[in-house]
């Protein structure tokens, strides 16, 4: 089964490879292709608790994500886009912990494919300003439940978006604003969705774009019932049985894959550069900073993109 969901997704990204990506609502030209293979490197060792304080991983747990992406979008009819994006990432969870009063350390790792998302593009007014609706579907069908660093929460989401963009000429730039709900199955929480972003061309090949891009959780997550958690030991100088109980937080410090969550907020703050080398052919550079959350893990993440556009004009 998985041979064949495999199968679907490079034909779908086959198919793109025959699509220039506006930048959020616009939708594509008919026949035009727009492609991004991106490398990107992502790294932390903190995680945002319920409270939305930022605090070290115990014992300098770290989590690293370097992933491989390819983006695809291709204009199937003049106001109607299809896109896609599937990734394959290198994970690696170093989990430290303390036991019999020592401090050991386990790693766990996953390389395969991840979360494949697939989506369409309507762009239903162009003037005063863009309006479109977005529909995504992210589906966990390319990994295992079982795998040691999940690479998704292995379910599937929906999910609705009103995109709207505004040209600002003479001005060369943009501005766009995107609001959304995700419907998430299974246990995870359903999220609200928002977005914000400015780009301009700083000269005649070189641009940039600011872009926030925020999620934040319904609080409808099926969370398990809390256990205690008993932690004993016996003091090797008086003797004594040493017992201590607690309830573990809901935060993503439990998974070895903290990146994920079943119910928290986040907002991600990218910094893009790009360059343009010819008409069909683009290089971007892009960091992306975390700064705030709860019950998530925040990093650091540095991406290096080749693009690829191709339209009949």
């Amino acid at each position: 089964m998985r041979c064949i969901y495999c199968a679907v997704i490079i034909a779908l990204m086959w198919c793109t490879f025959i699509a220039s990506s506006w930048a959020g609502a616009w939708c594509m030209k008919k026949g035009a292709f727009y492609s991004k293979l991106s490398h990107n490197r992502y790294f932390t060792v903190y995680t945002f608790d319920e409270h939305g304080d930022k605090k070290r991983n115990p014992y300098g747990s770290t989590f690293r994500d370097y992933n491989v992406t390819l983006y695809g979008e291709y204009g199937l009819l003049e106001h109607l886009t299809l896109f896609t994006s599937i990734p394959y990432k290198w994970l690696t969870s170093h989990y430290r912990f303390s036991e019999d009063k020592e401090l050991r350390h386990t790693t766990y790792k996953y390389n395969g494919l991840g979360d494949v998302d697939l989506g369409l593009r309507y762009c239903f007014l162009e003037r005063p300003v863009v309006l479109s609706l977005q529909f995504l579907t992210k589906g966990a069908w390319l990994y295992d439940s079982n795998e040691e660093v999940p690479p998704g929460n292995n379910q599937n989401d929906y999910e609705l978006k009103l995109l709207a963009g505004k040209s600002l000429w003479p001005f060369p730039g943009y501005c766009g604003m995107e609001l959304g709900y995700r419907w998430r199955t299974s246990e995870p929480s359903d999220e609200y969705r928002y977005l914000v972003e400015f780009g301009m061309n700083l000269t005649k090949r070189v641009s940039c774009r600011v872009k926030l891009d925020g999620i934040k959780s319904v609080k409808n997550a099926d969370l398990p019932e809390p256990k205690p958690v008993v932690n004993a030991y016996i003091d090797e100088e008086t003797g004594q049985l040493i017992k201590t109980v607690y309830m573990p937080s809901e935060s993503t410090a439990a998974f070895s894959n903290p990146s994920l969550g079943v119910e928290y907020d986040l907002g991600k703050l990218e910094f893009a550069l790009g360059y343009q080398h010819t008409r069909n052919w683009s290089l971007e550079f892009t960091y992306t900073n975390y700064p705030y959350g709860k019950n998530i893990a925040t990093g650091d993440q540095y991406s290096f993109a080749l693009v690829y556009y191709f339209s009949r004009d």
